[in-house]
């Protein structure tokens, strides 16, 4: 699981930010405060690891539309680099054999020559493979530099497992590297075989990254009919474009039941529907969704209930398809939603990692989402070291004046406390906006514009 990120010079981001993840890590913050710019370096990086290019940083894609890679350089920036640096925690590890051997070549030359051969002789000591839950820590770092192409950087991957360093990757070949992906020359028996090695410490990242699932802030609406068919593996798209078809194949299905409950279960806590059922026609070639309303038991199409159903049952049914620590990232969850289903929605996240272990990155504009979390945290049904708050603001330099009268993004790791309570420093234009707007009831309006 990813536990941090450093960012400096990209996009909304001047100065060095860092950015504590944890399995549920919340964004909050003003409109261009910074919080989607976290999430398209997600993307970019999943998008650069899907791609044959033999580009570094992909940058236009099916996932993210960056524009040229130099048009991501912060505006403001006197720098001419790009720095990051992601922290990650994972149990996913080489096999303990894979690990004894990485660890015998490195200690000596495994590759004797002869006059007339080539002889591969290593020795690991049975009795030292120990089959145990091990623990890896990894740091990926890099810096490119902002050019029409990716000439000039560096990118670093070091490996710790149970406190020793395993893995410590440096390479400057920027023109001929993509991200996570190291060349190093194969015309050596020995240097393949280190290739190779070292391929499997850096698969279980690249994994982590590939899988990740995100949701954009607007999802398409649900449709009266849909075409049935085969809808990608694992994921109902960005928009929420394949959700209908998942859902078809999930209620269909027997062997799918357990995931068809958990998707019953939060559509009729958070969006009131309730006994999903599906029924084909024209040969099975289309079918449409209906369901009973919680509330009325009037029976309709999926499609005819609130907008706010189309918006929630995308996450729902993406969560649904979800494995252990397989990351998912949404963007207003709340859209379209009343605050007393906004406080269910903050259940659902909660549910989605004490149950299923399953992390999620949350960017929303709704306190009721965290209240509930809040609230949970105080019950003691969910742990405050599992919550990460992360406020985006834009620093005024402390009111200070500066020649060019410049503002910079920076963020705050809030903490929420056992009782619920949140560490001193929480923004009050996010969780008193409503307070702080009764207080100047019959005062005159300043909204900080001249008006000119």
């Amino acid at each position: 699981m990813i536990t941090r990120i450093t960012l400096e010079n990209f996009r909304a981001f001047n100065s060095e930010i860092s950015v504590l993840l944890r399995p549920i890590t919340v964004l909050i913050g003003r409109n261009s405060a910074g919080k989607s710019s976290l999430i398209k370096f997600l993307l970019l990086l999943k998008q650069s690891l899907e791609s044959q290019s033999d580009s570094f940083f992909v940058t236009e894609g099916s996932h993210v539309q960056l524009g040229h890679w130099f048009e991501n350089k912060n505006t403001q920036s006197k720098n001419r680099c790009f720095r990051y640096n992601i922290e990650f925690e994972t149990h996913d590890l080489p096999g303990a054999e894979v690990r004894r051997l990485w660890s015998a070549i490195q200690k000596k030359r495994i590759v004797r020559e002869t006059a007339d051969m080539m002889v591969l002789h290593v020795e690991i000591e049975k009795d030292a493979i120990q089959q145990y839950n091990a623990h890896g820590s990894y740091t990926v770092g890099g810096e490119v530099r902002y050019h029409t192409k990716y000439r000039n950087g560096s990118q670093s991957v070091q490996c710790n497992i149970d406190d020793s360093q395993i893995l410590n990757l440096l390479s400057a070949r920027m023109k001929y590297e993509q991200f996570l992906r190291f060349t190093r020359r194969k015309d050596t028996i020995e240097s393949i075989l280190y290739s190779s090695i070292e391929d499997q410490f850096i698969d279980p990242i690249r994994n982590e990254l590939l899988s990740l699932q995100h949701l954009s802030p607007i999802r398409e609406e649900s449709q009266q009919v849909v075409q049935a068919g085969s809808p990608p593996a694992g994921e109902v798209g960005h928009r929420g474009e394949y959700t209908i078809p998942h859902l078809a194949r999930i209620f269909t299905k027997h062997e799918l039941r357990s995931q068809a409950e958990f998707i019953s279960r939060y559509a009729c806590e958070v969006a009131g529907i309730d006994d999903i059922r599906f029924s084909s026609q024209i040969d099975k070639l289309l079918v449409q969704a209906k369901a009973k309303n919680r509330d009325t038991n009037a029976d309709c199409s999926l499609a005819n209930f609130g907008f706010g159903v189309s918006q929630c049952l995308p996450i729902f049914v993406q969560a649904s398809m979800m494995v252990p620590n397989q990351l998912l990232i949404v963007e207003q969850p709340e859209a379209q939603l009343h605050p007393t289903a906004q406080m269910e929605l903050g259940t659902f996240f909660a549910n989605l990692w004490t149950t299923r272990k399953v992390p999620s990155i949350i960017e929303t504009h709704s306190s009721n989402i965290i209240l509930r979390i809040r609230k949970l945290v105080s019950k003691g049904e969910l742990d405050p070291s599992d919550v990460s708050l992360v406020y985006f603001y834009i620093d005024d330099n402390n009111g200070k004046y500066t020649s060019n009268n410049d503002k910079s993004v920076d963020v705050k790791n809030i903490h929420i406390n056992t009782d619920g309570s949140l560490q001193k420093g929480l923004p009050m234009e996010f969780f008193g906006a409503d307070i702080l707007e009764a207080l100047n009831f019959g005062k005159d309006d300043d909204d900080g514009c001249d008006g000119n």
